[in-house]
């Protein structure tokens, strides 16, 4: 399935509207869509903690649509496994969990709740 550039400047410029701060969220999107250089660096932002450091990358072992838990969705919603998610440094009452991130649907970010030996540590390119 083909994808053009216009859809994904749109999808990722909502993105970043959607997770800001900023109230006129129409407003944002459209001067992020016409900047891709600031949409970028507002993108990437969502990739670092807060240190500045990159997330870890990693994938969910298996094949197809598992369903994870979200935090804050509080249920399970379909995740597929081949996506790539990113490590958070989150830490959890079981040492066995972790909590990664992922831009999900574009349109909202997720960050999923699972055990450590469910995931693929792929490394960064």
């Amino acid at each position: 399935m083909a994808v053009d550039t216009e859809t994904i400047m749109t999808e990722a410029a909502m993105v970043a509207a959607e997770n800001s701060e900023i109230k006129d969220k129409k407003k944002l999107r459209e001067y992020l869509y016409k900047k891709p250089d600031k949409l970028a660096i507002k993108l990437q932002g969502f990739l670092q903690n807060n240190s500045g450091e990159l997330l870890q990358p990693v994938k969910i072992k298996g094949e197809g649509i598992k369903y994870l838990y979200s935090y804050y969705d509080k249920q399970f919603v379909p995740c597929h496994c081949n996506s790539e998610y990113y490590l958070m440094s989150w830490k959890d009452e079981d040492p066995d969990v972790r909590y990664v991130y992922s831009h999900y649907k574009w349109m909202t970010g997720i960050v999923l709740k699972l055990k450590l030996e469910d995931l693929c540590f792929i490394g960064f390119n």
